[in-house]
């Protein structure tokens, strides 16, 4: 490789490094904070660099807010697409994935729930869908994609039941499932509410209940 060659890929590099760490850095404040009390100067602070750095990189704040949305349904669709080629029949992957949303009650993913319900929100209120998330719109629907793809195994490897309407039905419980998982884990580890029944065993209640419901 040319001197000049390395020279720019190291500095894509750097730039792509310095990249992330603002947006871990961004994260860490939109969940202590909130997006809206978020300033760009808060974010330079936690990522100990200049305000001016931060605005080379990400020129506003919803710029941040759409790449970290982006980059957590990339993880959601490297996890749905990991269960879809586990060779293993249907009914077992949608187990799978009702494990997936119950790790969202671990601690450490607090944020992606906080995140993403303070995400929908400002969206909502700023009127600032259209465009703001198009790259995550994308990676959403690779995600129904993926599951589609469950799907279609399901309606031929016979794990389930013959007289749903499959797709249907299996949206249904799916979504469902997705979000009583992100609303426990909300009340679990954000708003820390009391309850007489763990989240975890409530959502591996609700896992028993549909499988069973689904089960050839």
């Amino acid at each position: 490789m040319k001197p000049q060659e390395r020279y720019k890929q190291e500095r894509e590099e750097q730039k792509k490094q310095r990249s992330q760490h603002i947006l871990q850095a961004a994260e860490k404040v939109f969940f202590r904070k909130g997006m809206e009390f978020t300033t760009m100067n808060d974010i330079a602070e936690e990522a100990n660099i200049g305000v001016a750095t931060v605005f080379r990189h990400f020129p506003n704040k919803e710029s941040l807010m759409a790449s970290i949305a982006s980059h957590m349904m990339g993880e959601i669709l490297d996890s749905f697409q990991r269960i879809a080629d586990r060779p293993v029949p249907c009914l077992e992957k949608i187990g799978e994935l009702f494990d997936y949303f119950i790790t969202l009650l671990e601690e450490n993913r607090s944020s992606f729930i906080k995140f993403m319900e303070d995400l929908h929100l400002n969206v909502s209120h700023s009127g600032q869908a259209n465009g703001m998330l198009e790259d995550s719109e994308t990676v959403g629907r690779q995600i129904f994609e993926v599951f589609g793809s469950i799907i279609e195994q399901g309606e031929s490897d016979g794990s389930l039941r013959s007289d749903l309407e499959t797709r249907e039905v299996l949206l249904t419980v799916v979504n469902a499932f997705g979000l009583f998982s992100s609303k426990l884990s909300y009340q679990k580890n954000v708003l820390l509410l009391p309850t007489d029944v763990e989240p975890e065993r409530q959502l591996a209640i609700m896992k028993t209940i549909i499988l069973a419901y689904l089960k050839a």
